[in-house]
């Protein structure tokens, strides 16, 4: 496999929801996993993306605020090569899983929507699964690629608060309270997700 642990982000227009959080995982590996950076590859599509387009101001600046680098990003439509290429798809609505799935439909194992992740992530942290007989040996992007494995299995057991996982809202032409609640929600499953993923590492190395 490839030494390279690639991140799929998808959204409608890919100028706001899916660029922010392309733009915040990036920023967040830099600044807490340094070591990862040449390691874990983050790019974002659309399914019906706004091709050749750069984010709104609302969406720039709120990316800015928390870390995020907007300057260069160009809308890309979403494409079989890519989902086929993808380690790991994180969808920022349902409707967004389910294309990318009508896309290429055995993506369905590592396709999930943002918040959905983050809560199996949680799961699996809570209900620690048994590490492969070659996991010690395996390079950094193959354990992660584990770990979306660990995550996806526990689809079918999550907690009822967390079995219908909720969509990020849309803000695109919205007030400046809906981009920043969309932010806000992004942010939060972020938030969500890197803490589940750093416990459930410490757990397997202990």
């Amino acid at each position: 496999m490839s030494d390279h642990f690639r991140i799929l982000v998808v959204c409608t227009g890919n100028i706001c929801r899916s660029a922010q959080a392309e733009q915040f995982i990036r920023a967040r590996i830099l600044e807490n996993f340094p070591g990862l950076t040449s390691v874990v590859l983050v790019e974002s599509a659309g399914t019906g993306a706004m091709v050749g387009s750069g984010m709104p101001d609302e969406a720039a600046v709120l990316s800015v605020q928390h870390g995020g680098i907007p300057t260069n990003h160009i809308a890309r439509q979403l494409t079989a090569d890519q989902v086929r290429a993808a380690d790991l798809v994180l969808a920022m609505a349902t409707e967004h899983r389910s294309g990318v799935v009508r896309l290429l439909p055995r993506a369905s194992r590592i396709t999930f929507t943002l918040t959905e992740f983050s809560a199996l992530l949680e799961s699996a942290e809570q209900n620690r699964p048994a590490l492969p007989a070659d996991f010690p040996a395996l390079n950094p992007a193959d354990k992660l690629r584990v770990a979306v494995k660990w995550a996806s299995a526990r689809r079918g057991f999550l907690p009822p608060e967390d079995a219908s996982p909720s969509d990020v809202v849309d803000p695109y032409r919205r007030s400046e309270e809906v981009y920043a609640e969309s932010t806000r929600q992004i942010l939060q499953a972020l938030d969500r997700a890197q803490r589940a993923a750093v416990r459930l590492a410490r757990g397997v190395s202990a």
